[in-house]
């Protein structure tokens, strides 16, 4: 079982290994979209301005910003990622409440849904307690539903220690003027399906909670959202086999699902079934929980550019029809129409025709 922590810090992608993919061409074309896209946004401020009244204005900004931000440290459109949802935050701070929940965007990244909002107000002195008095969960408003959620921080950062944590979350989560807190909330795919089954809609009625100390909390929203599609691409490796000189051990790699945001690993070795049971005998297990390891941490995704990339440590291990499932999740997108070669040491296990 995961803490929170280990959440948080999976969540926002402290083990990514950077990957460059844009080209000066792409570069120039993608200025030239941005600065159309400034300029219509800033004609859309001043008549918001007007509109709405500087305070009003003041919260919409952030929540442009926000999406912004968003979408650049996910590396969205660099990396061609089609399955993240941005939506209309001038409509929904129109139809706002005192406690407000807004939605900023969404993407699946198979097995989970990321989904990142704005909730305000917050106050200061509430977030000066956290991570230590203050958590944040979601639910889904007429069921039993929810899970957790995190102040959303820029991927690449690396945190230690909860004074780190807390004023990481002040510099870059949190607006002190608007008190608004951005959060990512990461919610199981089955759990929404079963929500969106249980209530007989296309959409679920989100809230997020704010839990202060033992007794008390804040609830924001809900507002209506629909889960995003998949981006999947899935290799078939023919059952390659890789043996472990050292652990003098061979693992078959059946093949690999991925996701802009994340990796499953197929594999399959002799015992694999009882490895992955309560019951099971982890002196045994040792040496095939390294080959496991080595498997999704060595393993090399290349790019057209030449870079390369590592999915990293597994997060779950589940044994399902006949392979060990190894999920890997990461911070910010690959572009995965964009894969030439998957190699494992000198072995290669896929590459393009």
């Amino acid at each position: 079982m995961l803490d929170e922590l280990t959440l948080l810090r999976a969540m926002n992608g402290i083990h990514e290994e950077d990957v460059v993919m844009a080209g000066n061409l792409y570069y120039s074309e993608n200025t030239a979209r941005k600065t159309t896209k400034r300029l219509l946004t800033l004609a859309l401020a001043a008549a918001l301005m007007l509109a709405l009244g500087a305070a009003a204005y003041a919260v919409w900004s952030i929540h442009i910003s926000r999406q912004q931000d968003l979408k650049d440290d996910l590396k969205i459109e660099e990396s061609n990622v089609n399955n993240y949802m941005e939506y209309d935050v001038t409509e929904q701070e129109q139809a706002g409440s005192v406690a407000s929940l807004v939605l900023l965007s969404a993407v699946n990244d198979g097995t989970e849904q990321r989904i990142y909002v704005d909730v305000s107000p917050v106050a200061k002195e509430d977030i000066a307690r956290f991570p230590a008095d203050v958590r944040f969960a979601w639910s889904i408003a007429g069921t039993e539903i929810g899970g957790f959620a995190g102040p959303q921080l820029p991927v690449t950062l690396s945190l230690s220690g909860e004074e780190a944590i807390r004023n990481a979350v002040m510099e870059y989560a949190y607006d002190e003027e608007t008190q608004t807190l951005t959060l990512q909330c990461y919610a199981d795919v089955k759990f929404l399906e079963k929500a969106m089954a249980d209530l007989g809609t296309n959409s679920v009625p989100l809230q997020v909670h704010m839990i202060v100390g033992e007794n008390d909390s804040h609830t924001f929203g809900p507002v209506s959202f629909a889960p995003t599609e998949e981006q999947k691409r899935t290799f078939d490796f023919g059952h390659a086999q890789y043996h472990d000189e050292e652990l003098d051990k061979t693992i078959e790699i059946v093949g690999l699902e991925l996701t802009p945001f994340s990796a499953v690993w197929k594999v399959s070795y002799e015992g694999a079934e009882f490895f992955h049971t309560p019951e099971a005998d982890l002196a045994a297990y040792e040496p095939w929980s390294i080959l496991e390891d080595k498997v999704c941490i060595e393993a090399k995704i290349v790019f057209s550019d030449g870079s390369e990339f590592s999915t990293g440590g597994a997060l779950t291990t589940p044994y399902e029809n006949g392979t060990v499932n190894q999920f890997c999740g990461w911070g910010s997108a690959i572009d995965i129409d964009d894969v030439q070669r998957i190699v494992l040491g000198d072995l290669v296990l896929w590459e393009k025709e």
